[in-house]
């Protein structure tokens, strides 16, 4: 999936409170991400290893902290530069930089259909990479062949390759960001090959050995780690990413809420936070900017079962794309993104 691709992410943050978690499964209404979501990854300070398969697994990775990365929102692939070359994708990532990643998601895959450089490059995949199939649970596997052809510095790659996914553990996940219950981790292995004639034939292969952590309800993956070589080096790359603390999903409210709102928004001097509980919870309230950096802590009010409403200054707060995630009993319940102007 390489580092481009990896803005497939979200963030839920869970307690975990028992030793023992159900076998969690992956949906496409849990998983597949839509439009106005967006996300940021950290870069991880060291890289860290994928650890042990198998059930009840628990990785931490709690000291792995790093710079947040540029958000990536998910936009339509009409306003993009280049999305008339991808008629079959219904979604696009803006990576930041020129570079756009073009999917397509439906109830039973998310899948890859291409993707455009900071330089123009564009390689429109003629068979799709599937990154996930749904339903997908513990122990489940596919292999998916995919081919891409495309343009650069005047010659014609022709790209091939295979992905094998296997759900291959589940458990609890700690990064910097939180603690995550009920995750799957993904096995993600992609080989594959460029070929194209230069005045002499030209071939390099490729292996990107990847894994991924995902919660069904994020929408995306809270970390990844991978290890990538190429014919040409003999010394292997290896990074590794966390989801950045409050930047989740425009959509995005687990179960401790029935209903969440951020209006007006856009917002000049104040934001109402609108929100309906099960029952009586504590609730904190806090800001994020668009880099994942914490701008405004609200107070921790005891709310009550039923519509209840919070109001926030965001005066002081300089135009922009902002974040106000919602805290029940100290998890994250809601993240709703809203925007500051003047």
């Amino acid at each position: 999936m390489k580092k481009p691709l990896l803005s497939l992410l979200s963030a839920t943050f869970l307690l975990a409170t028992a030793v023992s978690v159900a076998q969690p499964t992956l949906t496409a209404t849990g998983m597949n991400p839509v439009i106005g979501n967006t996300f940021t990854l950290n870069t991880s300070s060291t890289y860290f290893a994928p650890g042990s398969a198998g059930a009840n697994q628990t990785w931490n990775f709690a000291t792995n902290t790093g710079p947040a990365g540029t958000a990536a929102p998910y936009v339509t692939v009409s306003s993009t530069p280049n999305g008339s070359s991808f008629p079959n994708a219904n979604v696009a990532v803006n990576n930041g930089g020129g570079i756009y990643s073009y999917q397509k998601t439906s109830s039973t895959a998310f899948q890859n259909y291409g993707n455009v450089s900071s330089g123009g490059v564009i390689m429109s995949f003629s068979n799709p990479e599937d990154f996930l199939r749904f339903p997908f649970t513990y122990n489940n596997t596919y292999s998916d062949p995919w081919a891409v052809n495309f343009v650069n510095g005047g010659y014609t790659f022709y790209r091939t390759g295979h992905t094998v996914v296997t759900a291959d553990a589940y458990g609890t996940l700690i990064t910097p960001a939180g603690t995550f219950t009920n995750v799957t981790r993904i096995h993600f292995h992609q080989i594959y090959q460029d070929s194209a004639y230069v005045g002499i034939p030209y071939v390099i292969t490729y292996d990107n050995d990847e894994y991924l952590w995902y919660k069904d309800g994020t929408h995306s993956s809270l970390a990844a780690t991978f290890t990538f070589t190429n014919s040409l080096s003999a010394t292997p790359s290896q990074s590794s990413f966390y989801l950045s603390a409050g930047i989740a999903g425009v959509n995005d409210i687990d179960q401790s809420l029935s209903a969440y709102n951020v209006y007006p928004n856009p917002a000049v001097n104040n934001i109402t936070l609108g929100f309906t509980l099960t029952e009586n919870k504590t609730v904190e309230t806090t800001i994020y900017n668009a880099i994942g950096q914490q701008v405004q802590t609200g107070s921790t009010v005891d709310a009550i079962q039923g519509e209840n409403t919070l109001t926030l200054d965001v005066s002081t707060l300089p135009e922009g794309i902002y974040f106000a995630q919602i805290m029940v009993e100290g998890n994250l319940a809601g993240t709703k993104r809203f925007v500051v102007t003047r």
